[in-house]
Order: structure tokens, then sequence, then C-alpha cells
């Protein structure tokens, strides 16, 4: 039986995909982008010209090409490998407002886009400056897409649903705030991080912008916020690991750390709101979650490399300095 591929990374000049126990099953070009899950792997390659871009899907056990995108970018691999979602190039999509996906059959399809103006098709958002696809995420059969649009530049975005098969568009969120989507493994929760209005004061970084979890029924649109702004105890990178609770990194301060903030990795109870914690070993941060393999890998702001933790039998896996940005199979996200 072949090999489970579980985790991805970059090395200084190739692409990794391992399995549970991080021995190598194959090793990849290096691309601006990949994603995985199941069998297949889809990365993003560079074209010869400035902005041109494709995405290839390979094989993981052969390494063989099975089929590429033109003008694509960003690829998220769903539903066990089955769909490729993708942001366009502007060859695509002149105006890059947009997210499609690569179905099964191979059809290529438009999910989503954003109005440009008023009056104009596409999602209507009333965001001032426009919006722009910033953040996809996707249940564990690809169904539904949670996207957060908006501009990075002035700190304005909001959260979307989008039903993969019928393209009905559901607003999540208002005012501008909440972003950093993900889904319940069964679609039936979505968690953002909701941003706050005004900047925390800091040493290190003059200031700093802090976040809340907030948790959202997507049948009912009923919510429940799950911590609260505080600049010397926050939450940030919210993550479903099951249908009950998320992973998210904690910051409290400390003078004594070097970028002033001891970062531990926590579970939070989406009914309760019970916190556990889950690694408090350096400063972990940048998490990234698969529930469908229950582990969670995470870069440290303290040294290199990154690990990946095994949450139900609690073994840590460590990959020293010239590994770079873990990735999970069944992660179903940028």
């Amino acid at each position: 039986e072949p090999a489970r591929p579980a985790i991805g990374y970059w090395t200084d000049t190739n692409v990794v995909v391992t399995d549970a126990d991080a021995q190598k099953i194959r090793r990849f070009p290096d691309f601006e982008h990949f994603s995985f899950n199941g069998p297949v792997l889809a990365g993003e390659r560079k074209g010869k010209g400035t902005f041109q871009r494709r995405i290839v899907a390979y094989d993981i056990a052969s390494g063989e090409r099975r089929f590429r995108i033109p003008d694509a970018r960003n690829p998220v691999v769903t539903a066990g490998g089955k769909r490729i979602a993708f942001l366009p190039t502007r060859a695509r999509d002149d105006l890059a407002l947009s997210v499609w996906m690569r179905m099964g059959t191979g059809r290529v399809r438009k999910l989503a886009q954003f109005s440009p103006a008023p009056g104009l098709p596409g999602i209507r958002h009333g965001m001032r400056g426009g919006a722009v696809p910033l953040d996809i995420a996707f249940d564990k059969r690809g169904r539904t897409m949670a996207m957060a649009g908006g501009l990075e530049t002035i700190r304005a975005f909001d959260v979307w649903l989008v039903d993969v098969r019928t393209k009905k568009v559901t607003r999540m969120t208002r005012g501008n705030h909440s972003h950093s989507p993900s889904l319940s493994p069964d679609g039936g929760r979505l968690v953002v991080r909701v941003e706050s209005d005004e900047a925390c004061p800091d040493d290190v970084f003059g200031e700093i912008l802090i976040g809340k979890v907030r948790v959202i029924s997507t049948a009912t649109g009923e919510r429940k916020t799950l911590t609260s702004f505080d600049c010397d105890l926050f939450y940030d990178t919210p993550r479903w690991i099951d249908n009950r609770s998320l992973l998210a990194v904690r910051a409290t301060k400390d003078d004594t750390e070097t970028f002033g903030y001891d970062l531990d990795i926590v579970r939070i109870d989406a009914a309760s709101g019970a916190i556990t914690e889950v690694v408090t070993d350096g400063n972990p941060c940048c998490l990234t979650t698969s529930p469908s393999l229950g582990k969670v890998a995470y870069e440290f702001t303290d040294r290199p490399g990154f690990s990946v933790l095994d949450l139900e039998s609690g073994s840590i896996l460590d990959f020293p300095e010239g590994h770079y940005v873990p990735h999970l199979a069944g992660e179903n996200r940028f």
C-alpha cells in the first residue's frame, strides 16, 4: 500500500511531501504556492512573463503530471483531491476579483466574484475602496467555501459563504473587521478573527492589531464570541481541528520575550469556550491544522524549522532549520 501523504514543506530548492512519520514520499519543483489533499498535489508555477502563472497537478505517489490549469494561482486542493480552487491571473480575470474551481470532471467554473462597482455584476459588498478575495477555506467535502474579501491595505474585510454547487452567496459578517475564516469539517460552523478598531501600543513594533475569536452557525447565523479584546492577552489564527473545537495561538504580554509576547497554542471548545493548553514550549505561531489527520503544524518566532503535533498520541515531529512553511494534507485552505 502506498504511503499516505501527510506533511509538505519547502526546502531551499524543492517542495517535499512526506508521510505522517516524516518519511519522504516525493520531491517536487520549487513552487510559488502549493496545496495537497488525498493523492493530488497542485503547485503554482511561473510562466515566461512577469505575471504569467499556471497550476500544475501531480500524482504524489508517482510524481506524474495529471493536468494543468492555465492563468491560475494560489491553489487549494479539497474534497480529497477531487477539486482545486484557485485565484485567477489577470489573463483569466482582468480585475482579479473572483475565485474559480476545477471540478472532479475537469470542468472549470467561476464560483464567486466581487462587484467592481455599484450596478455591475458580482457580490455587492459596500466596502470602502472595493473588495478582492483575500482568503478562502473549505469544509472537508469541498461543498462550502468561506471567502474573506476586502482590502488588506486599509484593514477592511468581511466573510461570505459560497455554496459550491449552486454558487449561492451568503454574507456572514459585517462591520469590515472579520477575516481569517475556517470552516468546521462538517461545514456547520464558521470561525473568524474579528480585528479591533484600535491598535495596541507595542514597544517592539510601535503598535499591533489584536483580534478576538468568533464562531458563527452556517445554518442560522447565530454567533458566539469566545475571546475578548485585551492588549495583554489575545488569541489569533483560529482553525478548526474537529467539529467541536478549534486551535488558536494565544499571545500573552511578557516583557522578557524578544518580541514582547509569550506564544502558546491552545484548544478552545466552541460550545463552552473552555481553553486547554496544547503547545507551550517555545513560541509557536503560524499554525495550520488538518482535521482529517488530527494534526497541527506550526513554526516558531524564536527558532528556525517547524514542528507537527499529533493530537491523539501527543507525539511531536521536529523539522530542523532549512525546512520552511509547513502544509498538511486536508488543510482545505490557502
